[in-house]
């Protein structure tokens, strides 16, 4: 039986190998995939933070709607 190696190294390419299986490429670099991992928290935060300003800032204009229009 000449079987293929399941995943190859793609030529030129060092962080990249290729399924024979599925054909997927595939991304062997575990610190980038970190670094994604890392950014892509933080921007969630940051994200999370925004619209918690927001909803910080509309509470207060609502709040200063009301102490102005006070009888």
């Amino acid at each position: 039986m000449d079987e293929k190696p399941q995943i190859v190294p793609i030529k030129d390419q060092d962080a990249l190998v290729r399924d024979n299986q599925s054909g997927a490429v595939l991304n062997t670099d575990l610190r980038a995939l970190k670094s994604y991992r890392a950014k892509r928290d933080r921007d969630r935060r940051m994200q999370e933070e925004f619209e918690q300003m927001k909803d910080d800032m509309s509470e207060i204009k609502t709040l200063l709607h009301k102490l102005v229009n006070r009888d």
